[in-house]
């Protein structure tokens, strides 16, 4: 009998340890790159005060997690957080706020921060959304009551230069600037998160100067709405659709008409989160996710769309990335892979990037940049992160009183050069994937001025069908 139980032990080790064998990579990935967070244990708080402390003092043990600070930035949000906690008097919810972002910036990495929503939907508001393009930043949306700006260049703030503004802003935000100029545009809505950044005088109102399409200046004064009466959030990019949106309960108007018939076709149908259509002897795919869920199947949508490729394959691919942030880069590797052979022996698959490119969805335009280096061209605007940077988490970091979320990174990323062998910190998927493919920039850039947008122009597919034109 105790023969028995004793082979039928040795099975068992045996097969742990062949099973521990085969998948060290999750093992791994899980012990040293989901740190189990615990939640923070205060006694309930006597006072606001006492609560902000609470949350500082817990905020400070993010450190333990998130391995994107350098060495300097540890020691300037140890200092800065230290101060903060040190005070004896309120702040207010806009600069417990902006304080948080400010300290959680010195990372200098987009995927460590404090979450974007509070920004959105617990301030007061201007009234006008803005919206950079080639040209500089427009009203593209606005209250009823400002109809008359839309279509405006915003020139200045407060009798700063719109640049300066955003150069003043970027400290709120880690990453690249054309990323951190993105998140800065929910500061922008409010004249109350701008009074605490130092640009707005008044917290209840914003004065803004204005130029019109012949150069003429005006200057405006914005009253100061009640921030957003909705759990709704939307990604920057949505201001850019020609439908109302929750948040603005039917009081607000847009640069688009959605009854236009003039809509360019990479602003139609902007909520769908992925998109096909042939043109001509090509294929258009639109990803606005990577995030597989069961209404979206990424894995299975993207393969579908190359599943009944013509005899001699298509002339050319473009992948619309423009609006995608991202998600699990895994549901994007099998496309990759096939991509090449569904085009024809001379195609292309263009990848259309920008600003909102984010994450999983760079990490796509390297992988097709590894296994199609030959045919993939990026086209665009620049991405909205390094090929190099940090990721990946494990429980979540809530603060306890303010309940914001904070995102901190424990994996490593280089989609240049690959990190597998250079960074201990290596997320362990990349070991299977990254690989060293050089430069990972644009091979064209391609910024749509705001008479492009209004026009219903999409200069990137004007480019790309020009180009398939020519090549005939």
């Amino acid at each position: 009998m105790w023969r028995i139980i004793r082979i039928l032990l040795g099975i068992y080790l045996i097969g742990n340890l062949i099973g521990a064998y085969f998948y060290w990579h999750r093992i791994d990935q899980f012990l040293r790159f989901m740190p189990r967070v615990p939640a923070a244990s205060f006694a309930a708080p006597v006072n606001e005060l006492e609560a902000q402390k609470q949350d500082l003092a817990y905020l400070k043990t993010v450190l333990d997690y998130d391995r994107s600070f350098s060495q300097s930035a540890r020691l300037e949000f140890e200092t800065k957080i230290e101060k903060l906690t040190a005070r004896e008097t309120l702040l207010s919810k806009a600069e417990f706020y902006m304080s948080t972002r400010e300290l959680m910036a010195l990372a200098d990495n987009a995927h460590t921060n404090v979450t974007e929503r509070p920004a959105f939907k617990d301030f007061n508001r201007s009234g006008i959304d803005v919206y950079p393009f080639a040209d500089g930043l427009y009203v593209v949306r606005a209250h009823k009551n400002h109809a008359d700006l839309i279509g405006l260049k915003v020139v200045a703030i407060e009798g700063m230069a719109i640049h300066e503004v955003m150069t003043a802003l970027e400290k709120y935000s880690g990453g690249v600037k054309q990323w951190r100029d993105l998140r800065s545009l929910n500061f922008l809505r409010s004249p109350e998160l701008l009074h605490v950044a130092g640009i707005a005088a008044n917290p209840n109102r914003l004065n803004v100067t204005t130029e019109s399409a012949s150069g003429k200046t005006r200057d405006v004064s914005l009253l100061a709405l009640d921030s957003v009466d909705s759990d709704y959030y939307r990604h920057a990019y949505l201001t850019l659709t020609p439908r109302q949106l929750p948040d603005e309960k039917g009081e607000w108007v847009q640069s688009l008409d959605q009854n236009s018939d003039i809509i360019s076709p990479y602003l139609t149908d902007i909520f769908d989160v992925y998109k096909t259509a042939e043109i001509g002897s090509g294929l258009y795919i639109r990803s606005n996710s990577l995030m597989p869920s069961p209404e979206n199947p990424v894995k299975e949508q993207l393969l579908s769309a190359i599943g009944a490729v013509p005899h001699e394959g298509y002339k050319f691919i473009a992948l619309d990335l423009r609006w995608n942030p991202g998600g699990d880069y895994g549901s994007a590797v099998a496309f990759a892979k096939q991509a090449a052979r569904a085009t024809s022996n001379d195609g292309k698959i263009y990848v259309i990037v920008g600003p909102n490119t984010f994450s999983a969805a760079i990490v796509f335009t390297a992988l097709l940049k590894q296994y199609a280096p030959d045919k993939t061209f990026l086209i665009g605007e620049p991405m909205g992160d390094r090929p190099q940077f940090w990721a990946e988490r494990g429980k979540p970091f809530v603060l306890p009183n303010s309940g914001y979320w904070i995102n901190y990174s424990t994996g490593y990323h280089d989609w240049e050069n690959g990190c597998a062998d250079t960074h201990k910190f290596c997320f362990p998927p990349n070991k299977r994937y990254d690989a060293k493919i050089g430069l990972l920039a644009l091979d064209a850039v391609v910024e749509p001025t705001y008479r492009d947008y209004t026009s219903g122009r999409d200069l990137v597919m004007e480019r790309i069908i020009q180009e398939q034109t020519e090549a005939r």
